[in-house]
């Protein structure tokens, strides 16, 4: 194939280009290649993207796949089990490495609807409130979070529970272990009688749906009261529950007796622990 005058000049004109400015064209070229993936990472872990979790962890992956496994499970299993335990004493405090994990509040959340309505509520609601903690009556929660959809975001707020968030049906709201151990001791430390803690004392035996109000942390010794969840189709099920000196809670993927299980074998006889404990200290 013959050569045109014209392609013999231009060959000739690149021959005659300096080096330098020949490594500048292939630098700009090595930067037009990567400039693509660049922005694709940038706009994944953009502070603002509703997709921002997401690039975190994909950058952590690159990082580290070992811990990336890890997060990654705790994310996608944000209903496994959690256990909280908290001595009101001297403050010692122990629980499973996933306690402050959100996760469905189930009929816990009630706790912080009766805490609002308390403060702000009229009388008929304050009495609807306590009746909802101590008969986990669904009915009272729908009415009462209806008249104040703020009352789980504004309490989370009060009593600094960050894995506490609300929705616009009470029954889809997360918190967790932690933050429900936080908030009844706070309760405790203002007012031992509080009225929230009083109706978790004088729990119905049966629920509203007729459901057993009688596992997880409430079979534990020296328990004076407990608030129980459970989700309709009964498979998850929490607790948590305050003695003199104590506040415990614990949240599970499973049954009644799977909750039961869970807390007896996490904490086992309450006295010899708190004895342990205390000896050890």
């Amino acid at each position: 194939m013959s050569i045109t005058t014209t392609e013999e000049e231009e060959l000739s004109q690149a021959k005659h280009k300096p080096p330098l400015f020949v490594a500048v064209l292939a630098i700009i070229a090595i930067l037009a290649l990567f400039a693509v993936p660049l922005l694709v990472v940038h706009q994944h872990t953009h502070p603002h993207s509703p997709r921002n979790e997401v690039g975190i962890l994909e950058e952590q992956e690159s990082q580290d796949p070992a811990k990336d496994a890890a997060l990654q499970g705790f994310v996608k299993n944000s209903t496994g089990s959690q256990v909280t335990y908290l001595r009101l004493s001297d403050g010692y405090h122990t629980g499973t490495a996933t306690e402050r994990f959100a996760r469905p509040a189930l009929s816990l959340i009630k706790l912080y609807i009766a805490d609002y309505v308390i403060k702000h509520g009229t009388m008929k609601e304050k009495y609807e409130a306590l009746n909802m903690v101590r008969s986990s009556n669904d009915a009272y929660a729908e009415e009462l979070y209806s008249r104040y959809p703020d009352s789980i975001e504004e309490t989370a707020k009060e009593y600094g529970l960050y894995s506490t968030r609300g929705d616009e049906m009470w029954g889809y709201s997360v918190t967790s272990t932690y933050d429900v151990v936080k908030f009844i001791s706070e309760l405790i430390k203002e007012d031992p009688t509080n009225p929230i803690l009083v109706a978790m004392a004088d729990a119905n035996p049966v629920a509203a749906d007729g459901y057993q109000q009688n596992f997880g942390t409430s079979v534990l010794p020296g328990v004076i009261g407990t608030k129980w969840g459970w989700s309709n189709d009964l498979a998850l099920h929490s607790s948590v529950s305050f003695g003199e000196d104590f506040v415990v809670a614990a949240a599970v993927t499973g049954s009644a007796s799977d909750l039961t299980s869970l807390v007896k074998e996490q904490l086992g006889d309450m006295k010899d622990f708190q004895k342990e404990e205390s000896e050890a200290n």
